[in-house]
């Protein structure tokens, strides 16, 4: 956890996702489906799966709330999912120099939409994310994924929550979250929890840009100014 990690991926499979270090001309293999985290370049690299079309027919209490998510915890319906746990992804946003903001009460969620928390956003550092596959090498910024909602991606970190601290209790998992969330890694500071329980239909994937269901992808996380 917070270490440099340095992947031998498999031949072919994410061969022209191979990401040039910033500043230099030598090539860094990407991560894959065996060593799905990356640190270093400058940016933090992670290897997933993506689901456009399950995404965008998601129903229920958390459809359209999950950008990326841990594949072993308890939360749906993400756009994707990646073998990487969430604490080894926060490590690693820490190891960039991201740093985390306000702490969000978990009322934010359990209370929502007439607890006040659910109305607060996250801060912290702010991240440019962009997602790559083998036929889109260059890949998508993140408004390019969406057709529409307000993303602004901060740290809120989150790291001190009870489910992270018990061995072996079930937690959600979550990595990437579209409204400003108490439990994900990375959520969006443009939009509250309230914001989501009035318009839980505002995120959609671009699916007409977007692979099909399955893909593999890699993630790529920047600090952003």
């Amino acid at each position: 956890m917070g270490r440099t990690l340095h992947i031998l991926g498999p031949a072919g499979v994410l061969a022209c996702l191979v990401l040039c270090v910033a500043g230099g001309s030598r090539a860094a293999e990407p991560p894959n489906r065996t060593s799905p985290l990356r640190v270093g370049g400058e940016r933090v690299q992670v290897f997933g799966w993506i689901f456009p079309q399950r995404f965008n027919a998601a129903h229920g209490p958390q459809a359209g709330y999950h950008f990326l998510v841990w594949q072993n915890g308890t939360s749906p319906h993400a756009l994707i999912h990646t073998p990487v746990d969430a604490l080894d992804f926060h490590a690693a946003l820490l190891q960039l120099g991201a740093q985390p903001g306000r702490r969000l009460p978990l009322a934010a969620w359990s209370g929502r939409p007439e607890h006040p928390a659910s109305h607060q956003t996250v801060t912290g550092s702010r991240l440019a994310i962009r997602v790559s596959w083998p036929d889109n090498p260059a890949g998508l910024t993140l408004d390019q994924v969406f057709t529409r909602g307000p993303l602004s991606l901060r740290f809120g970190g989150n790291r001190d929550r009870w489910f992270n601290r018990i061995p072996f209790a079930p937690r959600p998992g979550c990595l990437v979250c579209l409204y400003s969330c108490p439990s994900g890694k990375l959520s969006n500071g443009a939009l509250s929890i309230a914001d989501y329980m009035g318009s839980p239909a505002r995120f959609r994937a671009d699916s007409g840009r977007l692979p099909p269901d399955g893909t593999p992808v890699v993630v790529s996380f920047a600090l952003q100014s």
